[in-house]
C-alpha cells in the first residue's frame, strides 16, 4: 500500500483530488438542505455545477438563484474558492496554520498546483497567496455590497451576494445569483460595477506570482521576465479585443467588459446570444487564450501564446527566440506547442461529438463557442447549455475538467519519463 502511494505522481494526486472535491460537492448540493422545495434539479445537474464550480468555469444547467438555497449557495461559493485556490495550496495553508510539519510530497504537490517551477519558499508562497486572495475578495465585496444595497432587501441578503459575486469574480468563475440566467445584466451600463468586476477579474487572472513580483519590486525595469510578459499580453488582449469588439459593433463599455470577461470570467452584462458573429469569433479568440499561468483562469495562456508568436518570429526573421532581453529555451517553445496542439485537438472532438449528438438543434458557431467556453473554463454561454442532451452535457464536463487541470498535467499522469540511452543523428524535415 505503501509502495503505491509512492508511486502515485503530483499530477495524479491533484487529479484525484480534484475529482474527490467534485464527487464531494454534488453530493453535498444534492442533498434537500442545498435545493429549493419544488426546484427541478437532478443528480446529473448537481455534479454538472459542482463540475463546473470546481474547474472555475461558470456553465450551468440550473438558475442558481432559484434552485440552491443559502447553503447550497455557500457550499458553492466554497466549491469556487477551492477550485480557484487549488484544493493542495488550501490543504498546505491549513496545515501551516496548524502548525505541523510539511512533507516533501506535500510541498511537491503544492508546487505542481501553482505551477511553480521551485519548491523553495512554497509554504511563504501559499500563505502570501491566500491572504493575498482574500484581502481582495473582501474588498471587491465590500465596493460591491453599495450596489447590491439598492437592489438588495437586507443587510445581510446585499452583504451575501456582495461577497458570493467578488468570489466569483475574482476565482474567474462567472457563476451569479441574480436569476434567469442574466448573469450581470441587472448592472448594465453600470460603470462602477463593470469597472469594479473588471478589476476582480483581471487581478485575480494575473496569477499571484505576477502581483507578488509587482508588490515586492513595483517598477518596470525591476519586474521578472515572467511579469513582463504576462502584463504585457494581458495589456493587448484586453485593448485589443475591446477594440475589435467595437469594430463589430459592441458598445465600448460593453466591450470593455466582454473583452476582460472574456478571458475566463464568464460574467456578461448583456445577452452573448444577442453578439453578432464576428463579435463571437473575436470572444472565442480572447476564450481560447485565457488567463495566466498560476491565477485562476484557464485557457492556453497568455504566456502561451507569446512563445508561440515569439517563435513564429524568429523563423521569419532568422534570430533567435528573444524578448526582454532575455532568450526563450527550446523547452518553453515544445511545451507551449504542444499545449496548444493538445487544446485545439480537445475542442475539435468534443465539438464534433456535440454535433453528432444535437443534429442540427444549434449551429456550429453556437456548438464551438459552448466548447471553447468550457475548455478554457470561461463561462459564457449563448444560452446552450440547460438545453443540452445528456451526453452532450457529460461531454461539457470533461472539456471543463481537462481545461482546469491542464493538458500537460493529464498527460504526466500515463507518461514516465526515461533517460535517453542512444543519441541519433538529426535529420532536417521539410516543413510548409
Amino acid at each position: 500500500m505503501a509502495n503505491s502511494r509512492k508511486q502515485l505522481k503530483p499530477g495524479a494526486v491533484l487529479v484525484l483530488g480534484f475529482l474527490s472535491i467534485i464527487a464531494l460537492g454534488s453530493l453535498l448540493l444534492f442533498l434537500p438542505f442545498s435545493r429549493k422545495a419544488g426546484a427541478a434539479c437532478s443528480y446529473l445537474d448537481c455534479l454538472f455545477v459542482a463540475v463546473s464550480s470546481v474547474c472555475v468555469t461558470g456553465l450551468t444547467t440550473v438558475d442558481i438563484a432559484t434552485t440552491f438555497t443559502v447553503l447550497g449557495r455557500v457550499v458553492l461559493a466554497i466549491l469556487i474558492q477551492i477550485g480557484g485556490l487549488g484544493f493542495a495550496t488550501f490543504a498546505l495553508f491549513i496545515l501551516s496554520l496548524l502548525g505541523k510539519r510539511l512533507s516533501f510530497s506535500s510541498m511537491s504537490l503544492a508546487k505542481e498546483a501553482m505551477n511553480y517551477d521551485s519548491g523553495k519558499g512554497i509554504v511563504s508562497l501559499v500563505v502570501s497567496v491566500m491572504r493575498l486572495a482574500f484581502a481582495i475578495e473582501l474588498s471587491g465585496a465590500v465596493l460591491l455590497y453599495f450596489p447590491y444595497r439598492r437592489i438588495c432587501t437586507g443587510f445581510w441578503k446585499a452583504a451575501g451576494m456582495a461577497l458570493f459575486h467578488s468570489v466569483s469574480a475574482f476565482n474567474n468563475a462567472g457563476f451569479d445569483l441574480n436569476g434567469d440566467f442574466s448573469s450581470l445584466a441587472v448592472f448594465h451600463g453600470n460603470v462602477y460595477v463593470n469597472i469594479v468586476v473588471a478589476v476582480l477579474i483581471i487581478l485575480g487572472g494575473l496569477g499571484f506570482f505576477v502581483m507578488r513580483d509587482i508588490i515586492h519590486n513595483g517598477r518596470w525595469n525591476k519586474l521578472s521576465f515572467h511579469t513582463k510578459m504576462v502584463l504585457t499580453m494581458t495589456a493587448i488582449l484586453v485593448i485589443g479585443g475591446m477594440l475589435l469588439l467595437i469594430v463589430s459593433g459592441t458598445g465600448p463599455l460593453d466591450a470593455f467588459f466582454l473583452s476582460v470577461s472574456a478571458r475566463t470570467a464568464g460574467f456578461s452584462t448583456m445577452p452573448v446570444e444577442n453578439l453578432s458573429n464576428s463579435s463571437s469569433l473575436v470572444m472565442v479568440f480572447l476564450m481560447f487564450i485565457g488567463a495566466n499561468p498560476g491565477s485562476t483562469g484557464g485557457g492556453v495562456k497568455t504566456t502561451t501564446i507569446f512563445v508561440i508568436f515569439i517563435a513564429m518570429a524568429t523563423v521569419v526573421s532568422g534570430k533567435k527566440p528573444t524578448i526582454f532581453k532575455r532568450r526563450i529555451p527550446q523547452d518553453s517553445i515544445i511545451k507551449a506547442l504542444t499545449v496548444f496542439v493538445m487544446a485545439i485537438i480537445v475542442i475539435l472532438l468534443a465539438t464534433f461529438g456535440i454535433m453528432l449528438v444535437e443534429g442540427n438543434r444549434f449551429s456550429t458557431l453556437d456548438i464551438l463557442f459552448e466548447v471553447v467556453s468550457a475548455a478554457a473554463t470561461v463561462g459564457l454561454s449563448r444560452s446552450l447549455t440547460p438545453l443540452l442532451h445528456m451526453a452532450s452535457k457529460i461531454m461539457i464536463m470533461i472539456v471543463m475538467f481537462f481545461g482546469r487541470l491542464g493538458p500537460l498535467t493529464i498527460i504526466t499522469m500515463f507518461t514516465k519519463v526515461k533517460p535517453e540511452r542512444l543519441e541519433y543523428l538529426e535529420e532536417n524535415v521539410l516543413i510548409g
